[in-house]
Formats: C-alpha cells, structure tokens, sequence
C-alpha cells in the first residue's frame, strides 16, 4: 500500500484504539500471551532490540529498562509509542524496505510483530524486508516474525510450499497469498495484502542462522487454527545453505484449562452476528464437524 494510505488508517484515532481492538481482545490476546512468552525468553538485560512496524509500541512497552527501538511509517502509532516507552532508544519514522547501514549488524535481536510486511507491494518486497533484518542482526543474534498464512484464514486449507512439476519439468514453490479487508463501519481498505508463505520464511533465513524454529500458538479450542511463528537463532557471519537446524513445533493444546470454558470467554465478547458468522463458517467448511467427533470419540 502507498505511505499516504496508511498514514490514512493509522490515524491517531487509530493509534489509540488499537491495543485493545487488536493486541488485547479476547481472541488475539491468546497470541499476544503467547509472542511475549517468547520474547521473554529471548531477551535479557544485555539485549539490543529493534521491533520494525513497531505500531503502538506495545511489545517493546512490556520490556521497560531493555535497550529497545521502535521503527514505523505512521507517525500517528509512533507517538502512541513514545507515550508508552519513553526510555526507549527511539522511535523513528522510515519504510523498512530501505536500507539502513548504520543498523547493519547492530541490533541482537530484530522482530516484526503483528505481520506488519503485509503491506508491501510484493513477495520480492517482503524478502527485501527480510533481508534488511538479517543485515541489521548481529552475529549470535535472533530474529522473530510471527506470520500471517492461508490456513489462518481457512485452518482446514494446507498448501504445500514446494512440489515438483512434472508436466513442464523444475519445482514449484508457492511464496505466498494475497488478501483484502474492508474494515465494518469505517472506509479503511486494507488491499491486497501480501501473506508469506510460513516455509518461505524458513527458506530465507536458514542460511544466516544456525537454527531456525517453526513455532506454533495454541489453538483457542480443538480443531481451530494454530498460527505460526518464525525464530531464527544464531546469526551467522556469513550465509551457509547446508547446516542450519530446522525444527517444526507440533501444535500445541488449548490455553486457559478447559476449552468449553475458554469458548464461554471468548464469545461473550462478540456480538450475535459475530458469532452465527463465525458459526457459519466453520459448518461450511466442516471444521466444527470434525472438532465434533473428535471430541466425542477422542
């Protein structure tokens, strides 16, 4: 999207709604749990971090004391995040598709949280602002990109990242998806969103890092998604495409005890329409079905 775009939706009125409309609801609240648990293990006193699209600052907020720093291109977000971190290093205004050579190197851990690269105008663009990262990280360093796929949009639809072609002859790999949301209520249009592909992430990173993580979120009951995060640990000085470790995490069960008790917490927050949609949804799909008799014959 163009900077005049964004700077349209992320407004200050924007800004100031968006912790509690995105990062604290109910449902995204079980991810947001999950990202600073990792982040917590991650950072110490002696780290030097860079969250790219930083937003509202939220995640650098939770981490007072820690030399941090916060990169985005609306100025409405950023100064929502200087309010929440004022003994941050800085907040700066900039695209992160650029290159930025006074960070080469300096930063031990680089995150992009909230999927943030969607915006781009490409899959050659998202690798762009994946190569700035891993420019910008030091040696022994890690990086952490929580991601945005098609089977968060339709957990029952997996696509293979690579598989061979046979008919012409070579491989295919499918780098990613588009998507567009038109928010309710509002004239916010996010359009054409780029969605990488969770294994593509994976393929950019494992040269530069000694191991490389396929996390994944604790669905919010059984048969719901699972998303996924990239954790690349072990910055190497120079790339080697043979050697990293690659590990993909089992999902893991639901959070908060029992799910019946969590679908309760959930949903009480959500209006009628929210839900019978939702509902609708997932009998189209045959999702609650399975989740069903999963239960019942489990």
């Amino acid at each position: 999207m163009k900077k005049e775009d964004l700077h349209k939706i992320y407004n200050n009125d924007y800004a100031t709604a968006y912790n509690d409309r995105f990062l604290l609801n109910p449902f995204s609240k079980l991810s947001t749990d999950f990202e600073m648990s990792v982040l917590k293990k991650l950072i110490n006193k002696d780290s030097h971090w860079l969250d790219i699209g930083c937003g509202t600052g939220y995640f650098l907020s939770q981490f007072p004391g820690t030399q941090r720093a916060g990169f985005d291109i609306s100025p409405a977000m950023l100064e929502q995040a200087r309010k929440e971190s004022p003994d941050a290093l800085f907040f700066r205004e900039g695209d992160f598709r650029n290159e930025m050579e006074e960070w080469n190197a300096a930063w031990s851990l680089v995150t992009t949280m909230w999927t943030p690269y969607g915006y781009v105008e490409s899959m050659k663009e998202v690798e762009k602002v994946v190569s700035n990262m891993i420019n910008w990280t030091k040696p022994g360093g890690s990086i952490f990109i929580p991601v945005m796929d098609i089977e968060d949009f339709r957990p029952n639809t997996i696509i293979p990242y690579e598989e061979r072609a046979e008919e012409f002859g070579g491989t295919l790999l499918l780098t990613g998806y588009t998507w567009t949301w038109i928010e309710n209520g509002s004239n916010n249009f996010h359009e054409n969103m780029v969605a990488p592909h969770a294994e593509h992430f994976v393929r950019l990173l494992a040269p530069w890092f000694e191991k490389v993580e396929v996390l994944r979120y604790p669905p919010y009951m059984p048969g719901w998604v699972s998303r996924k995060a990239i954790l690349a640990t072990g910055r190497r000085a120079l790339a080697d495409s043979q050697h990293a470790e690659i590990i993909r995490h089992s999902i893991p069960p639901p959070l908060n005890g029992a799910a019946n008790q969590q679908f309760t917490s959930i949903t009480s927050s959500l209006s009628n329409r929210q839900v019978i949609s939702e509902f609708a949804v997932r009998m189209r799909s045959g999702r609650f079905l399975k989740a069903f008799i999963n239960r019942i014959f489990r």
